[in-house]
């Protein structure tokens, strides 16, 4: 089992007595085929959160996942913890 030990302790530094303002530069997005086609593949989507989930949708996708990590012999077992 993997078990994390805290040995370092990084502090902020302290900016108490700084008089210039951080300011951050806006994203800007990169000039990609890749990253281009996405934004324009899914230009017109709406996404529409719901309160509650689809949960047969929810249990479809999970199912496929089990299947696909026992179809692979070579990866962990999650029941055996």
């Amino acid at each position: 089992m993997l078990k994390l030990h805290h040995t370092h302790h990084l502090g902020l530094p302290h900016l108490t007595h700084s008089t210039r303002r951080l300011v951050l530069s806006p994203a800007v997005s990169e000039a990609d085929e890749l990253i281009e086609g996405i934004d324009a593949e899914h230009s017109e989507d709406m996404i529409q959160l719901e309160n509650t989930p689809d949960v047969r949708q929810l249990d479809e996708f999970w199912s496929g996942v089990r299947e696909d990590l026992k179809s692979d012999p070579t990866w962990f077992d999650f029941t055996n913890e």
